[in-house]
Formats: structure tokens, sequence, C-alpha cells
């Protein structure tokens, strides 16, 4: 028995539909990533071996156990892969330098940029 031209034509419609919205969840990865400089004394030379972190919501039972840690290069940038979305405690720290600390919510499949100035311990 012979399909109509009809039902064929359907038929690859409904494949190409599925086909286009596998390729855009796949893309969807549901995470993200995160850069920046940190910076002291200078508006232009980097901060090197500040440490960089990213604390998962408490409250957040699928966060709960997420810290990222980064610590910045010679020329105070840092980077941070693969962060699941949500709500997160951005904390950077250096020795000498009072500590930085602000709440964000990183979305999803998204970058981030957060560039920091650190100030002496006084």
């Amino acid at each position: 028995m012979r399909t109509s031209p009809s039902l064929a034509s359907r038929a690859a419609q409904v494949v190409v539909a599925l086909s286009i919205i596998a390729a855009i969840a796949a893309a969807q990865s549901g995470r993200s990533w995160m850069n920046g400089f940190v910076f002291a004394d200078s508006d232009t030379k980097g901060l090197q071996d500040a440490t960089v972190e990213l604390i998962g919501d408490q409250k957040n039972d699928r966060l709960r156990s997420v810290k990222l840690t980064a610590k910045t290069k010679e020329d105070g940038e840092y980077s941070i892969k693969d962060i699941p979305y949500g709500d997160y405690t951005f904390r950077v720290s250096a020795g000498g330098f009072d500590p930085y600390e602000i709440k964000l919510y990183v979305g999803s499949d998204m970058l981030t940029q957060i560039h920091v100035r650190l100030r002496k311990k006084s």
C-alpha cells in the first residue's frame, strides 16, 4: 500500500520540526560563564592571585553544593566556566585587601562580566 503524497509531506514536516526543536534544546545548556578583572591601586594594572568565588544560594537544593573558584592571572583577569543558572554570592579576596562581596543572579547560557577594584585594608 502506498502512502499519499500529502501524508508523506506531513511526516517530513514533523521530522523537520522535531529536528529544529532538538537543535534548540541542545543549544541551551543551562550553563553560563563569567569573566572580568580585579584591580587594586591602579585602574589599569590588574591584581595577580586574587581569589574569585561564586557560591551557590544555600536555600536552593540545586545550588547549595556549588562553589566555583578561580585565581586571577598576572594581569588580574579571571574566568569561571560551566556555571549553573541561579542566585549566587560573588566574592573576591586578596591578602592585604578588604574582601568584596555581592549577591547576583547568573542567567542560563549567558556571559556575566564583573570587574572589581579592591581597597587596601586600613
